[in-house]
């Protein structure tokens, strides 16, 4: 027999099956209305409780609606008696957050969920803060389980009734909250029933879910330690201010964890967003940014995203010259999988023979030889009039004859000593280069230089360009695709000979992919832990080994030994499917992988002849504009050479 309930308008309620249930209530369906559900709660309501709840359901409107599980009707054991729970929106086709965020729960339920989706999804939650916000309420138990998101990245606030509610000049507190979602400084309250909140309490948790969105799930706290003293425990490393990806990170004795996402995936303005959220700048009164900057920030970067040439599911932000998604892939850290299967023309097929002929069609840049200075035919220019190389010296020399003439008359006994004088003087007075042809052969020694170093400069330049490295390295990038897609039917073999002995290790891994970290009871950890593991990459039973969980600090052996025990009984559940059946999902896959690689290399092919054409065209464009300034340095080098010659 169903259970009739009162609303708090008079009218008689049945419930129907009960959907869920909690710690504090339980939801039934209503099968008079199936686009609400009811929360009973499973004690009665002390009248506190009882005047909030009739306060939320008078001032619900349809922004609170729109973007939060709010009550619209109280429920009655009888017509008039005390609130025993509420009738709300029931969320339907909305998953918690933390299935879209976390990478391995994203590859199950949100599989064409790229970046772009992520993004917006923070943009909605921030949203749906800044409306609870803009009627003066506080969320208070921000966490990964309140929050919903839909595949139409609509967000939906759950546990309303937990919320911090202002009625007129009477505030309800939240009176409950979750350790690695509360702010430093509230780190360590053993009890929330008479701490007051602010919606800067509430950016934390904000920030720290949209942090989640965009970065993969790592938590902004667990990180690398470099110091002993850190990396203990989630809560003490909130509470430390300790931001594992900021800009002073080092100083804080944090890195980020291995194979994280690097904080310059986003603008350095969301990037500064997240400094102020995560350490001591927004622990003042309203120090964070708040859901309304958060929404006009994320605005911003969505409107500069762009996608990679290699993956559609390859979006980012337009302030990165290069795709950090491939990046990561070749690391072997996979975020984002490409479910579509490249597929060649409609209607057409592809003959490898005539798509390489007309690559070998498109030749290589012509390649003109460079203007050299022996092209040019320069007359020297002359000295200016009047200039002579040498200085003459013949009356100095006159002159010295006649004092020593003099001299050997007045002294004739040391004659021989002043011939030798004579000599000297002869030898060290000969003609030597005048002052002014010294310095005009200087001038024109400097001149040379100049025009050597601007022709060495620009026939530098030149060489580059002649060379037409980009079209060689295109041409033997596309041999080297032909290669590839010749052995394609070789490659096929091989894994199609690998099915069997590989079965086993892909069924144990879809198997052990479906038990969560999250949804794991394993004594000692608790949700700290469990975000803790999941920045290290750590999600499922199968991200599991004692070497990958001994790696968090924190985890010792008994409670490393736990983890990795409870993937064992995870595994002891795994039972082999050999039959032909089974494999054929093996055989599907290894098929599709080849088909999928096939198009991508003939469409690479296909693009050939373009991309060549394109690279010899610019080259010999890039050519043509050298020429006349080589030609012109050349000729100026020519005259250079001509006049130092003169």
């Amino acid at each position: 027999m169903r259970r009739k309930l009162w609303t708090g308008a008079g009218a008689i309620l049945e419930l129907g099956a009960e959907l869920g249930k909690g710690g504090e209530g339980s939801v039934f369906e209503v099968p008079a209305d199936g686009k609400s559900v009811a929360k009973i709660y499973h004690q009665g309501l002390d009248a506190k409780k009882q005047q909030k709840l009739a306060f939320m359901v008078a001032n619900a409107d349809k922004e609170l609606l729109a973007y939060s599980a709010w009550p619209s009707q109280t429920l009655h054991s009888s017509r008039g008696g005390p609130v025993v729970g509420f009738l709300m929106e029931r969320v339907a086709n909305r998953k918690p957050i933390h299935m879209l965020y976390g990478p391995a729960h994203r590859k199950q339920d949100y599989p064409k969920a790229a970046w772009d989706f992520l993004l917006y999804a923070a943009r909605n939650t921030a949203s749906a803060f800044e409306a609870i916000h803009r009627h003066s309420h506080v969320l208070g138990d921000v966490n990964q389980g309140n929050v919903l998101v839909g595949t139409d990245s609509r967000v939906m606030l759950i546990d309303s009734d937990s919320m911090q509610i202002t009625a007129g000049g009477q505030i309800h507190l939240c009176e409950v909250g979750v350790s690695h979602f509360t702010p430093p400084e509230l780190q360590g309250a053993s009890n929330f029933s008479s701490v007051a909140r602010s919606p800067n309490h509430d950016a934390f948790g904000l920030s720290l879910l949209i942090f989640h969105l965009l970065f993969g799930g790592r938590h902004p706290f667990a990180g690398r330690p470099l110091l002993d003293s850190v990396g203990n425990s989630l809560e003490e490393d909130i509470k430390g201010f300790r931001f594992a990806y900021g800009i002073d990170a080092g100083r804080r004795g944090f890195a980020p964890p291995p194979r994280s996402i690097a904080m310059d995936l986003v603008p350095a303005q969301t990037q500064a967003m997240f400094q102020r959220s995560f350490t001591e700048l927004g622990a003042a009164p309203n120090g964070r940014p708040t859901a309304t900057q958060w929404v006009a920030e994320l605005d911003r970067v969505r409107g500069t995203l762009k996608t990679c040439s290699k993956s559609r599911m390859h979006v980012f932000p337009g302030h990165l010259t290069s795709c950090p998604w491939c990046a990561l892939d070749q690391s072997g850290v996979v975020f984002f999988i490409d479910l579509a299967v490249y597929t060649t023309n409609v209607g057409s097929t592809f003959v490898l023979a005539q798509v390489w002929a007309a690559i070998e069609a498109v030749k290589a840049p012509s390649l003109p030889a460079a203007p050299k200075p022996s092209d040019f035919t320069s007359a020297p220019m002359p000295l200016p009039d009047g200039m002579t190389k040498k200085s003459n010296r013949a009356a100095l020399w006159i002159a010295t004859a006649l004092v020593l003439v003099l001299l050997i008359v007045v002294f004739p006994q040391i004659w021989p000593l002043f011939c030798l004088l004579g000599v000297g003087i002869w030898l060290t007075t000969k003609d030597t280069e005048s002052k002014a042809y010294s310095e005009e052969m200087n001038r024109r020694r400097a001149t040379h230089q100049a025009a050597q170093t601007a022709y060495d400069k620009l026939l530098d330049g030149w060489q580059q360009a002649n060379a037409a490295q980009r079209f060689s390295s295109e041409k033997q990038e596309l041999v080297s695709i032909r290669d590839t897609y010749n052995h394609l039917p070789a490659a096929e073999k091989k894994l199609l000979d690998q099915v069997n002995s590989q079965a086993r290790a892909r069924q144990l891994k879809d198997h052990l992919d479906r038990f969560f970290i999250d949804d794991a009871s394993i004594s000692g950890l608790g949700p700290a832990k469990k975000a803790a593991l999941r920045s290290f990459g750590v999600e499922t039973a199968a991200d599991v080994d004692w070497e990958s969980v001994m790696a968090v600090r924190g985890f010792g052996q008994k409670l490393t030994a736990s983890v990795v025990a409870w993937r064992s009984s995870c595994e002891r559940s795994f039972r082999f499917d050999g039959s032909p059946k089974a494999l054929q999902i093996d055989i599907a896959r290894v098929k599709s992988v080849i088909a999928t690689e096939r198009a991508k290399l003939e469409s690479a092919l296909r693009s050939g002849p373009e991309r060549l054409g394109r690279i010899k065209v610019e080259t010999e464009a890039a050519l043509t504009g050298m020429r006349l300034s080589l030609s012109t340095t050349a000729k100026s080098l020519s005259q250079a050479e001509a006049d130092l010659l003169a």
